[in-house]
């Protein structure tokens, strides 16, 4: 009987160290998962954008920013086709897209938002639908190759109308200490390549060339 006490008690402590190093493991892959899925959504959505002419077609926008506690802060905005659903209806194959990095308050946690705005033909225009794509987001960072170079931000208005080449995404994560949110501990970056960007516009001003 000792010795069978002594026997559980190991396998006791055995599984307890197990199942604790597991939860820690999982806890530490978390963000990781969470990062890489909001990753995903942001490819399809810059991967689909669509050049700014045409009826519905708008601008292809990214601003370079930072917000007070000096952690980047970038913006894009572009129009792209409709590859899912949104709210279980599709209105409209093409849609206004924006994603941007955001404080829920002040000091508080930091979100990854999509905003999508369908219907683009109504007479008033919708409320778009915001969803949290990532939390503890410590930062959000946009780069865009034009064929040449690469540049912080893009404005399609002054680049003949032209989507950039590719764009380089990185979004950090971090988790949230007692005075707020801390630098990230781990950032995710992604080449994203615009299957129609460098394209002329639709006046026959060429855009930026794609090189190889």
């Amino acid at each position: 009987m000792a010795v069978m006490s002594i026997l559980a008690g190991s396998l006791y402590a055995s599984f307890d160290i197990a199942f604790s190093t597991r939860g820690t493991a999982e806890a530490a892959l978390q963000p990781v998962r969470a990062v890489g899925l909001a990753v995903e959504m942001l490819r399809q959505e810059i991967e689909s954008s669509l050049p700014p002419v045409g009826i519905l077609a708008g601008e292809f926008l990214g601003t370079d920013a930072q917000n007070d506690s000096g952690q980047d802060a970038d913006t894009l905005r572009l129009h792209a086709s409709a590859h899912e659903s949104v709210s279980g209806e599709r209105s409209s194959d093409i849609r206004k897209v924006e994603f941007a990095f955001e404080l829920l308050s002040e000091g508080d946690e930091g979100v990854l938002v999509r905003r999508i705005t369908t219907n683009l033909l109504a007479p008033e225009v919708p409320e778009p639908v915001e969803d949290v794509l990532c939390r503890n987001v410590t930062g959000l960072n946009f780069t865009y190759f034009d064929g040449q170079d690469w540049l912080d931000s893009w404005d399609s208005t002054t680049q003949g109308n032209a989507l950039p080449v590719a764009v380089q995404v990185s979004v950090a994560v971090g988790k949230r200490g007692e005075e707020g949110p801390q630098r990230g501990s781990y950032e995710l970056s992604r080449l994203l390549i615009l299957p129609c960007g460098g394209e002329e516009d639709g006046d026959g001003a060429a855009g930026q060339s794609r090189t190889q």
